[in-house]
């Protein structure tokens, strides 16, 4: 990578901060669809990869296929489609070495602050080891989560437990689990790949434990029939497109089915005279019911016989009213089968879900409201993430001319740029594709074939 620690001012067109999977793609599509402008791209941390860089829990993974989470122009080549955090960065590396990349990445560049002078139209940006990089353009690709600390609840009693405490986003290799009783707190993506990876780990016992459920669905990880026959029929580049627009069109289908197509009134489109179609409230409820049966439907094949999914699998809420967690090969819900204890004698459940609330933390675990005890080793603080604060910048300040930026004030314009806030644009992950992050990477670097901006009124002044 690119050592800018001699310079004390670099001047560049565009400057990228961030060096995760927006920041990369950026990368590429600054440098091959405008070779006349120069950039630099400000990496904070050590290392490149962004979320993949960051965690380290056991079995970290994607939680989308690879086919639409990787890039258009980089072809995913692995038999697994829900990949484990070590293929992504060693993708993410390759990608950077293949297309010349690293010239253009500076590392543990953290930029403190960020000012736009509108009477020479370029950004002023500071680090905190006290270098300025000046541009005309600012991206940022910096994400939406606080790197520094996960999001962590205040619940009562929590220094009275004995065990070990600790949040996937702080884990290290040291953490040792196997042969101990762990809980897990939250039922995200997070949980639901931690609980089959610490089974599979040697833990003794895993229990998620979660305040209410949400939707699962389960997905092949090295990719169903139609992939490897268009795989092995087709050239390497033109199966990746079409397995990419596949799990494209899978996504956004159902996506819409389950949200979009319920929300449309038919009764004010042009449609042929058919009671179904004409009947918006039949057809709503049609698509919502439709939908959740077949999550259900899964759910109930895949779980043993007898499992309560009434309590811990059927969510209040409709599905995409919040984000479905893929599951890979079923990998989750194998785990809450049981097996022999050592005595060949017994059988003891490998893991299981916990639907209650939080009362107070122990000496030896989790008390619940149920008036029911949790014991735990370790317990893991799946709860989610901090988001930044005044998005996008987190603790950066941003002013221009002068002002600071105030994210409630602003407006977002295409999910590219803010208002007010001129010459800059961002891209952030995705809540049902990650197609669209990838779109909107594209889009910002289209921006900078648009002419420059008119000089500012006090230029023409």
């Amino acid at each position: 990578m690119a050592d800018a620690s001699s310079q004390t001012v670099s001047e560049v067109d565009v400057v990228v901060l961030g060096g995760g999977i927006s920041g990369v793609s950026m990368a590429y599509h600054l440098k091959t669809k405008c070779p006349d402008k120069t950039f630099a791209v400000l990496e904070g941390r050590g290392e490149i990869g962004g979320t993949w860089s960051l965690f380290q829990y056991p079995g970290i993974r994607s939680d989308s296929d690879m086919h639409t989470f990787g890039f258009g122009w980089k072809p995913w080549n692995k038999t697994s489609v829900i990949s484990p955090g070590a293929d992504i960065m060693a993708y993410l590396k390759e990608a950077v070495v293949e297309h010349e990349l690293d010239q253009y990445i500076h590392m543990g560049k953290h930029v403190a602050t960020a000012a736009f002078d509108s009477t020479t139209n370029k950004w002023t940006l500071t680090t905190r080891d006290g270098m300025q990089y000046v541009c005309r353009w600012l991206h940022m690709a910096t994400g939406y989560y606080r790197y520094d600390e996960g999001y962590t609840p205040e619940w009562d009693g929590v220094e009275q437990f004995k065990g070990e405490i600790v949040h996937p986003q702080k884990w290290t290799d040291d953490i040792a689990y196997q042969g101990k009783k762990v809980v897990i707190i939250g039922s995200g993506a997070t949980a639901v790949t931690l609980v089959p990876s610490l089974v599979e780990g040697g833990a003794e016992h895993v229990t998620m434990l979660q305040r209410s459920p949400g939707y699962y669905f389960s997905l092949p990880g090295k990719g169903d029939i139609i992939d490897h026959a268009i795989t092995k029929i087709l050239p390497e580049r033109l199966s990746h497109w079409v397995v990419r627009m596949k799990y494209i069109v899978f996504q956004q289908a159902q996506f819409m089915f389950a949200k979009t197509l319920p929300k449309v009134n038919l009764n004010e489109v042009a449609l042929p005279s058919c009671k179904l179609l004409t009947d918006h409230t039949r057809l709503a409820g049609r698509c919502v019911q439709v939908t959740k049966w077949i999550f259900a439907a899964q759910t109930k094949l895949l779980t043993p016989r007898g499992f309560d999914i009434a309590t811990h699998f059927t969510p209040k809420y409709n599905v995409w009213d919040e984000r479905v967690c893929v599951v890979p090969d079923a990998d989750f819900f194998r785990c809450l089968g049981t097996e022999k204890a050592t005595d060949a004698k017994e059988t003891r459940k490998r893991a299981e879900v916990v639907t209650d609330h939080i009362d107070k933390f122990t000496e030896a675990g989790i008390m619940l409201k149920s008036g029911h005890e949790l014991e735990a080793d370790l317990i893991v603080t799946a709860t989610g993430l901090n988001l930044l604060n005044n998005f996008p910048c987190n603790a950066m300040g941003i002013t221009v001319d002068g002002v600071p930026y105030d994210a409630p004030q602003a407006m977002v314009h295409r999910g590219v740029m803010i208002s007010d806030v001129p010459c800059m644009s961002f891209t952030v992950g995705y809540a049902n594709g990650m197609h669209a992050c990838h779109l909107r990477t594209s889009l910002a670097s289209s921006i900078l074939l648009l002419p420059p901006p008119p000089p500012s009124l006090s230029q023409i002044g």
